[in-house]
């Protein structure tokens, strides 16, 4: 098998190859959960906790998955295997499948799509980004569903304003972005919301490396908290730690990236490197 491979519905086929049902009711009907991660150094970064916020979401929305964690797994692996990049994306995916009719339940489908990795830009950690607030809230924040409609609308809009990310807010308490959790720094204090929120691989990895140095707190956050810290970033897997340098027209930090920003970024950093987090 030549070229980038993928699996889908119980086969490993050629990306080319890739199909699903026309009729299958992620399709259809959005009724659909994914997860996604990247590999360091060739391995997939903190595999486990992708498979099970899987499964979470899954259960979240009363989709099963036919599956194992275990097989997940195996699956992951065998797509690196076969496509041998360098560093990877995958996606997994899980639809509800071809039911009796467009609302009907049926067999849910697998798809673990791998990927070359593509690097984010190198001046959004130097210089840092601008976030853009709505009104508004991720359609279900304790589930990752395929359903990006309103982030995509409101992307496609703001970042031709010069804003990276969109930041939901509701009833002036911060929620999190699009794809991305939220944190701000005050005086020696990590705090991010707790609430309304996807609760985040590489956030629960901040967690881990920071607690050394730095005091943690999850609660709620008003937005005038927001605006007013010393520092603010975001986190999530395809970003790791993304300074953040303006909020609408407020600047954060000077309009400069955050000395403690710069330190989580690299403790981060340092944490993949000891490759302790590798699965056996």
């Amino acid at each position: 098998m030549s070229g980038t491979v993928y699996f889908v519905d119980d086969k490993y086929v050629n990306k080319e190859n890739a199909f699903i049902h026309v009729n299958d009711i992620g399709l259809l009907r959005g009724y659909a959960v994914f997860d996604y991660l990247k590999t360091y150094f060739g391995k997939p970064f903190r595999l486990s906790d992708h498979i099970e916020r899987l499964q979470n979401s899954a259960r979240y929305i009363g989709l099963s998955i036919p599956y194992s964690n275990d097989e997940i797994k195996n699956i992951c692996n065998e797509l690196l295997n076969k496509n041998n990049f360098a560093e990877s994306n995958i996606r997994i995916v899980v639809t509800g499948g071809v039911g009796t009719d467009s609302k009907s339940k049926g067999n849910p489908v697998l798809i673990v799509t791998c990927e070359p990795r593509i690097l984010m830009n190198p001046e959004y950690y130097t210089d840092g980004i601008k976030l853009k607030t709505v009104e508004g809230s991720r359609e279900i924040s304790l589930s990752k569903t395929c359903n990006y409609i309103r982030a995509i609308d409101y992307l496609d809009e703001y970042r031709k304003l010069g804003f990276s990310e969109v930041l939901y807010v509701q009833n002036n308490k911060v929620l999190e972005c699009t794809s991305s959790n939220a944190f701000l720094i005050k005086d020696n204090t990590i705090i991010t919301p707790d609430t309304g929120v996807l609760m985040g691989i590489t956030r629960k990895v901040i967690f881990e490396i920071c607690e050394k140095f730095m005091s943690i707190e999850t609660r709620e956050v008003e937005l005038d908290e927001l605006l007013n810290a010393d520092e603010v970033f975001i986190s999530s897997t395809e970003r790791e730690i993304m300074p953040v340098i303006m909020i609408d027209d407020k600047e954060i930090s000077g309009g400069k990236v955050g000395e403690k920003t710069k330190r989580i970024h690299k403790e981060f950093i340092e944490y993949v490197k000891s490759l302790v987090w590798v699965e056996k």
